[in-house]
């Protein structure tokens, strides 16, 4: 009933509007890291000959540009699992910034790769598919790079910010 903000009748004063701002970022961020998730599952509950079927296309693409070698379909594959995991440790590490304002590169590295090593687990239950260290060690390399690519776009994004703000003072 009693509230501790001021409120002017019917609008919430800007405090209460950053803040609601803020948690639809955080519940937005998290949801993305959470389809990140159920995407990356849904892609290795398929067989092995779907899975191979599915990269086909980017193989077939990849030996009419480069020429084909024996390794051409190992590398489809493994850019896969790296590029999966660049992108889910980025969201993620978009979802812890939107939730404490800090870069934390160890907890999205961290829970990227405890969600690689989950996702190696449950390939030992679909048909063809296996649990791979190297896979997993690829994974890991690949949410590096996404909290790298992160770390990167936040500096970027920052030093923008205060430009801006510099600039503004100037004028005012």
């Amino acid at each position: 009933m009693f509230s501790s903000t001021p409120q002017r009748k019917g609008k919430l004063c800007k405090c209460n509007k950053k803040k609601k701002n803020n948690l639809t970022a955080i519940i937005i961020s998290w949801a993305l890291v959470i389809i990140c998730m159920a995407i990356i599952f849904w892609l290795s509950s398929k067989t092995a000959d779907e899975s191979a079927a599915q990269s086909s296309v980017i193989v077939k693409w990849i030996i009419n540009h480069f020429g084909k070698n024996s390794v051409t379909d190992f590398i489809v594959r493994k850019l896969a699992h790296f590029s999966e995991y660049v992108g889910l440790c980025f969201l993620a590490s978009n979802a812890i910034y939107q939730s404490s304002k800090r870069f934390i590169p160890l907890y999205s590295c961290a829970l990227t790769s405890f969600y690689a090593i989950s996702d190696e687990f449950h390939q030992l239950f679909v048909d063809g598919r296996s649990c791979e260290i190297r896979d997993w060690a690829i994974d890991t390399v690949g949410a590096l790079a996404g909290a790298l690519a992160f770390y990167i776009i936040y500096i970027i994004i920052k030093k923008v910010v205060k430009k801006k703000n510099n600039i503004d003072t100037q004028i005012n």
